[in-house]
Formats: structure tokens, sequence, C-alpha cells
């Protein structure tokens, strides 16, 4: 009889044994992969450099993420160029990629547009009858042109909490009529508007750099 019951308690025992071991493993496996998983939000802010022509324009704005598992998150970035005039850029995509330890790696493409202010629209001459009667008016205002936006994105994470960003690539501005010019004749009361001459766009490929820290949440 003793034996028996010596028997059955080391099985009891050693039932609860595994138990408790398997609870640990899945727990320490559940904790560590919660400490490499990125965090669901990440926000913060910017430092930018554009290259628009043959100037560098600097600004600063303000960056999120979402992140859906380790791989791939919407991406999206608003910037203010403080020059003269201003400009304002909003991009808005998904990243691609891979994190390995501290590090993320990821190719990224955003859509969105670049705005420039106090720009000339509308220029417009006016013509009488008469050889001296001659005067122009002009039109300032805001020009949004499409934008493309793709690159690389390199991460540093020195803790769960704190992420340093570094962006880099192509912005593609998309052509847009700047201004357009006008002819008015004056005829007999008669005052019919005729299209002069549009100022065509450029589309332009634009070296773009910029570097953020964020917050995890």
């Amino acid at each position: 009889m003793q034996p028996t019951l010596h028997r059955g308690y080391i099985l009891r025992l050693s039932i609860s044994t595994f138990k408790l071991a398997v609870v640990c493993i899945l727990l320490s496996s559940t904790l560590a992969l919660a400490q490499d998983s990125p965090s669901r939000f990440e926000a913060g802010s910017n430092f930018i450099a554009v290259h628009l022509g043959r100037i560098a324009f600097f600004g600063s704005g303000v960056e999120k993420d979402i992140n859906f598992g380790r791989h791939i998150a919407p991406d999206a970035a608003y910037s203010w160029l403080p020059t003269s005039p201003s400009r304002l850029t909003g991009l808005f995509g998904a990243k691609v990629g891979t994190r390995t330890g501290r590090f993320g790696f990821f190719g990224k493409v955003r859509t969105g547009f670049i705005s420039i202010g106090d720009t000339l629209r509308n220029e417009t001459f006016m013509f009488g009858p008469g050889p001296a009667d001659f005067a122009s008016m002009v039109r300032f205002g805001r020009l949004t042109k499409r934008a493309l936006d793709f690159g690389g994105v390199m991460e540093y994470h020195p803790t769960h909490q704190w992420e340093l960003r570094w962006n880099f690539g192509d912005t593609v501005v998309f052509g847009e009529p700047e201004s357009i010019l006008h002819m008015i004749t004056v005829d007999s009361g008669v005052s019919p508007i005729l299209p002069f001459m549009a100022t065509p766009g450029r589309t332009s490929k634009n070296f773009q750099f910029s570097t953020t820290i964020r917050f995890r949440f």
C-alpha cells in the first residue's frame, strides 16, 4: 500500500510541476514577445530638409504611425517650412520592413501635397480704345501641388517607449499651372476676357531628409 501511495504522490507532483512549468514558459514567452513587439501608436516631432529646385528648405513638423505588427504601419507626416513664401507639406502612406533588436529598417511610399503661399496666380492686362489706355492687375494666392514621397526609413529604439527615426528619399512634386495671364480689350462697351498665357507646371524630383524623435504608446 505504501509504495502505491508513494507512486501516486509522485505522479500528482510531476503533473503539477509540469503544469507549472508550462505556465511559466508561456508567461515568459508572452512577456518576451510583448517587450519585443512595437507599441500600437508612435508620435513625435521632426526636423526636415527638402531640396526644392536649387534651394534647400528647412522646417519642422509632426509625424505619427499606427503599427499593425512588426512589419507594416500606416505613416503620416505634416511639416511647415517657414520660408518666404512659406510651404506646407502633408504626406500620408505606409512603411513596410522589419525590426531586429533595437533597429528597424523600412521602405516608405506616401502621397500628399505641398502648398506654397503668396504665389502669383493670375495677372490681367486691360487695353482700352486709346493707345494710352492700359492697366494691369495681379492676384496672389496659395498654390497646392500633388506630391509623392518614397524612400527609406531607419529607426533606433534606445528604450521601449522612445524612438529615433531617420527618413530619406525623393519627394516628387507634380506640375500644376502656376499662373494664368489674361488680356482684356475694351471696345464699344464690350469687354471680352481672352486667355493669353498659362505658366505650365513642371514635375520635379526633390531630395528630402528628416530626423524625428518619437514616443511609443
